[in-house]
């Protein structure tokens, strides 16, 4: 390239870098809206996820390998997690009321054998308490908790 030319297009890319940095407002508006507002709603989903996962956070910071086995406040923290880590699939299975995510709650919840057919369909009967329509996904982890575990365990 020639000085001349190389001249040329020094000077046609500072053009266009002014042009670019100097764009109008509603341009720039335009451009920032759609970022502003997926962070806008990210942000709400993180909350969410966050407190929904909260059980998880206190159970991994207050275990000791072992002790959870035999302690009933971290059986009680493992059915929480559970619920909050599988928080979907087991809104399905309580709705059916059968299916693996809703055995293994009775199974971390300690009902016997004999006694699932019963909780299960205890369950599915209260489906609706559980997950009613205006409740937060928290709360319905609370509600949940409060129904199927035991309070004798």
């Amino acid at each position: 390239m020639t000085l001349p030319q190389h001249n040329i297009s020094l000077f046609l890319l500072l053009v266009l870098f002014v042009l670019g940095t100097a764009g109008c407002d509603a341009t720039k508006e335009l451009v920032k809206a759609p970022f502003e507002a997926t962070t806008a709603l990210s942000n709400g989903t993180t909350q969410a996820t966050s407190e929904l996962l909260e059980p998880l956070k206190e159970f991994i910071s207050s275990t000791t390998p072992g002790a959870m086995y035999n302690d009933p406040q971290k059986a009680k923290h493992r059915f929480r997690v559970f619920v909050a880590c599988s928080f979907n699939n087991v809104q399905r299975d309580i709705a059916q009321g059968e299916g693996e995510y809703v055995t293994s709650l009775a199974t971390l919840a300690g009902i016997p054998q004999e006694r699932r057919p019963q909780f299960f369909a205890m369950l599915q009967e209260r489906y609706t308490t559980i997950y009613s329509t205006n409740t937060a996904p928290v709360e319905s982890l609370h509600r949940l908790t409060a129904v199927a575990w035991p309070e004798e365990n």
